[in-house]
């Protein structure tokens, strides 16, 4: 198997360029990476310059902003709020903070009484090995956002004072963009809810419902579509899964009809469904949903995913998960085809997994493209769990044509010894196979020779007629004990010896089982010879004191 060449030096500029410069997850994914290479420098000392370049635009974008709120925290002047078990804040939980990276949470709500401010950080962290603090900002972005508050509180207050729907609408929208450029994403959510419909918010762990006549303020398709898109994309900030769910739910009942100022708008949403469903594991509905977005969405929203990323997800998604016929009409073969040149090495990788070279397509993940996904903001808990489920898929499907192959050369082929390929072999014997497809009938493994083997036609077939015997004697068997019993009851009620129950129950009903010794009427006639299948065993059935052996059939 030819090596995969190592991968190509990261492109901060080129990476971070396809992100919208003014959302939160081009400032998010710029932290992000930050973290990320800071750990790489820790440990092979080769990332320090991407590390260093994105730090510096992560702070160039938040003295921009004003976002001292963000720039506190990262630098420790900001005691963050407890994270989530999964290492990234919940919002729910920390009032809608977001997670940075190894358990680093991002601010989204502004001060609050658990924080703590201090003019020096207490500590060092990650961001901080690069850039120096800078005491001067946090608090001349504070004095600047307490101005801008306040006339845009003023605003909406006149706004609400002349009852004008179309000025209350613009100021809450003006307020929500001020908060998410702060950091603030809780608080802008709440705004552009106030703008649009009556959502329900979850705030400190509670269900607040806000009810504010909000259908109101928004007058047409265009600006309900505006406020279902913002708020879609301040949950998916937030990491708000359920709540994308709800909106999504929201929208697609809510704005119907000509959306000729928008006609990508279903598509967005269902982008948005595909990101929570790929954050809550659902890989296979994920694959479907990125596999079935349209060709036209590219870089319309940018704001969340890019057209990099929609190729990158559905094509990963459907390597792990899809069938070889379904990979081929979804993504390989399909529309999703066009997709694919803007990933070379994800479409490579499904080339040689089309023909059946395997070894080669699991060694372009892993040397070649691995590192790009764990270095996606959305991508990196997945990464390790969607490459085994490819590498199973990829042993299942290579074992097929065979009855016997060494571990051995499996190893050679996937890249791994003869004892990690038994592990991994035992592993999928133990699953059944993936998705339904097993490795074969009886499958096992030889530890002494080291072989994976799959049990002869011939035998397959021995083992058919036997289970053929065996059928026909257990029916053979039941229908002589049916027939008995049939001949049986005629002959009791021909001879008069059938007793027959009360019409009446009472104390003649119990005499008569008094006399009977306690005994139930039909115990007087015989055992019920009515037996169910499962009484009888496959090897051998026991009929009247004799043995009867389907074998000798």
């Amino acid at each position: 198997m030819a090596a995969a060449a190592p991968p190509s030096p990261f492109d901060l500029q080129a990476y971070i360029s396809r992100y919208d410069p003014h959302s939160e997850t081009h400032l998010q994914r710029l932290l992000f990476l930050a973290h990320r290479f800071h750990e790489l420098h820790r440990d092979d000392g080769d990332s320090s310059s991407a590390g260093e370049d994105a730090s510096g635009l992560a702070v160039q974008r938040m003295k921009r902003a004003g976002n001292s709120r963000r720039y506190l925290e990262e630098y420790g002047g900001v005691e963050a709020l407890p994270s989530s078990a999964c290492g990234a804040a919940s919002p729910a939980q920390a009032g809608g903070e977001i997670a940075g990276l190894a358990g680093t949470p991002v601010g989204a709500r502004g001060p609050s009484r658990h924080a703590h401010h201090s003019p020096h950080p207490p500590q060092k962290h990650a961001i901080q090995q690069y850039l120096d603090y800078d005491p001067a900002f946090p608090h001349h972005a504070k004095l600047s956002g307490q101005a801008q508050l306040e006339a845009l509180e003023g605003r909406l207050s006149t706004a609400q004072s002349l009852l004008q729907k179309e000025s209350i609408r613009s100021a809450l929208l003006a307020l929500a963009e001020f908060h998410r450029e702060k950091g603030e994403l809780r608080e802008a959510w709440r705004r552009v809810a106030r703008s649009s419909l009556s959502f329900l918010v979850q705030s400190e762990g509670y269900h607040v419902s806000i009810h504010v006549h909000g259908r109101e303020y928004c007058a047409n398709g265009q600006q309900h579509t505006q406020a279902c898109l913002l708020l879609l994309e301040l949950s998916v900030d937030l990491r708000e899964w359920s709540s994308v769910r709800d909106t999504i739910s929201r929208a697609e009942h809510t704005v119907m009809g000509n959306l000729n100022h928008d006609p990508l708008f279903h598509q967005k949403l269902r982008t948005g469904s595909a990101l929570a469903h790929l954050a809550e594991g659902r890989y296979s509905d994920a694959a479907q949903a990125f596999a079935s977005v349209s060709l036209e969405l590219t870089n319309q929203f940018h704001s969340v995913l890019s057209a990099e990323d929609l190729a990158l997800y559905g094509a990963l998604l459907g390597l792990a998960t899809l069938d070889r016929d379904n990979l081929h009409a979804k993504v390989i073969d399909g529309p999703f085809k066009g997709r694919l040149e803007l990933v070379p090495v994800m479409r490579e990788a499904l080339r040689h997994y089309s023909r059946a070279d395997y070894g080669q397509c699991l060694s372009l993940l892993q040397h070649s493209i691995r590192r790009d996904l764990l270095l996606d903001i959305h991508l990196h808990p997945h990464v390790p769990i969607l490459l085994d489920m490819i590498r199973d898929r990829c042993i299942v499907q290579y074992f097929q044509p065979y009855s016997s192959v060494s571990l051995e050369k499996m190893g050679k082929v996937f890249g791994c010894n003869a004892k990690e390929m038994e592990d991994v072999v035992a592993k999928l014997i133990g699953n059944g196979g993936v998705d339904g497809m097993p490795l074969g009938d009886g499958a096992r493994i030889n530890a002494l020779d080291k072989t994976l083997s799959v049990e002869g036609q011939k035998s397959v077939e021995k083992k058919a007629r036997r289970r053929a015997r065996v059928k026909a004697a257990k029916m053979g068997v039941q229908f002589e004990r049916n027939a008995f019993s049939m001949i049986l009851r005629v002959a009791c009620i021909e001879s008069g010896i059938v007793t027959q129950s009360d019409r009446r129950p009472g104390w003649r009903q119990r005499s008569a089982r008094a006399r009977d010794g306690g005994r139930h009427v039909a115990d007087r006639i015989g055992p019920d010879h009515f037996e169910s299948d499962e009484s009888i065993s496959d090897d051998a059935m026991d009929v009247d004191n004799h043995i009867v052996n389907p074998n000798e059939f």
